[in-house]
């Protein structure tokens, strides 16, 4: 990913939470590729000074800062710094979360509880930190990174189902409340994304199928990283500045095909035949 041309956010500041890997780094690049100062915050420092070396070579400025995100002090001392160092924070990507659950009839509460602890309280704390400032500044954009999990399920994964969709509505809300004071916020909301997750997750059969021929999929393929990053920063983007409380789904069409005619066991006639 090369540095930009037309550094849209030329003098503007951004956090990106869960930057170490995935989503997250391609989010982070990306920013700093137009532009922006990227903080990237996550719980493995390693991981997140390889995503700022990637920044920097690539013309980019960002810095880490490790913190967990569902503890208020950890949330408190990551925008406090950021504030002290740039004076303002213009954009917020809350990208951490997590996904490790057993099937519904064996997930435990302490395990539900983590998730929501990460996935929903990470998310709020971080949002009502930052957007504070945002509101004395009368300008700001924050974005969740959501699901095609908060539409639909797809597996075993109660907890992070209703976790994602708890997110979407808590954007809603937010947008309603923080529009009027110049803050806007939306979701992008991935559908199967080419991570290292994926690889480490998939066979090598089902590896090939969902990189080639992902029948479920219109575009016959998986979602990559930097297509969910050039999505958000869209959103964050002067660009978008009549868009907020919207879950922007990037998925390749999946959510779009219910999938129920391709599944019969012969071809239906069509209606009025």
């Amino acid at each position: 990913m090369s540095k930009s041309t037309t550094a849209r956010f030329s003098g503007r500041t951004a956090i990106v939470t869960g930057a170490g890997r995935g989503i997250g780094r391609s989010i982070a690049q990306r920013l700093a590729a137009d532009g922006a100062q990227v903080l990237v915050v996550g719980r493995t420092l390693e991981s997140l000074e390889d995503t700022v070396k990637a920044i920097e070579a690539e013309g980019g400025e960002g810095w880490a800062m490790a913190g967990d995100i569902s503890d208020v002090g950890d949330v408190t001392a990551v925008v406090d710094e950021a504030v002290q160092r740039w004076g303002r924070i213009d954009m917020l990507v809350n990208n951490a979360a997590v996904f490790d659950e057993p099937p519904f009839l064996d997930v435990d509460a302490e395990t539900f509880r983590r998730t929501f602890d990460i996935n929903v309280i990470g998310t709020f704390l971080m949002s009502q930190a930052v957007a504070r400032g945002m509101v004395k500044n009368r300008r700001g954009s924050i974005v969740h990174i959501s699901s095609i999990d908060a539409l639909g399920a797809d597996g075993p994964v109660t907890a992070y189902t209703a976790s994602k969709a708890a997110v979407v509505s808590m954007a809603r809300t937010m947008a309603m409340e923080l529009s009027p004071h110049g803050v806007r916020i939306n979701c992008v909301a991935p559908g199967f994304v080419n991570t290292d997750m994926v690889h480490k997750t998939s066979t090598p059969n089902v590896l090939e199928h969902m990189l080639h021929d992902f029948t479920r999929v219109p575009m016959r393929r998986l979602v990559e990283p930097e297509e969910i990053a050039a999505t958000v920063s869209f959103l964050v983007s002067d660009d978008a500045s009549a868009i907020t409380g919207s879950n922007i789904v990037v998925d390749g069409g999946l959510t779009a095909n219910l999938f129920v005619m391709e599944t019969l066991p012969e071809p239906a006639i069509p209606l009025g035949s």
